[in-house]
């Protein structure tokens, strides 16, 4: 199995504060489920963060599909087309009026057609069990 998404001597420190990452490497191959568990403040999120390009690290690499995630715009479009956060609170998410809405708001901002649009949210809800909510 290939390497879907890698962390390699990873550090990061937010403005004014101690190092929140310092060394992380690890991997995730392709079709794997992955627990990432700690108590607060372990740098979880600041991690999370990293992986569609939210936070650069200041030292260090993120690999997605065996490349380094570059941090333009241009860049970062396309790796947030394949990676994804949903955070674990959702209610502070959740913006429009319904379910359909909701999910359609990130296919709509990378420019696809309506179809592909329906398409894409229809999959999405099967994934996650939820088809049938779209007007919730």
């Amino acid at each position: 199995m290939t390497n879907l998404l890698e962390f390699d001597n990873i550090h990061y420190a937010y403005p004014n504060c101690q190092e929140s990452l310092s060394g992380v490497t690890f991997s995730i191959k392709k079709g794997a489920r992955v627990a990432l568990v700690g108590p607060n403040g372990a740098g979880k999120t600041t991690l999370l963060l990293m992986c569609n390009g939210v936070l650069e690290p200041s030292k260090g690499r993120v690999l997605l599909d065996g490349r380094p995630l570059r941090y333009d715009s241009r860049s970062l479009r396309e790796v947030r087309k394949k990676v994804g956060l949903v955070f674990q609170n959702s209610d502070t998410q959740l913006f429009a009026p319904t379910v359909y809405q909701d999910v359609a708001f990130g296919p709509l901002n990378l420019g696809m057609t309506q179809d592909e649009i329906r398409s894409a949210v229809a999959r999405s809800l099967a994934a996650v069990g939820l088809t049938g909510y779209e007007k919730r």
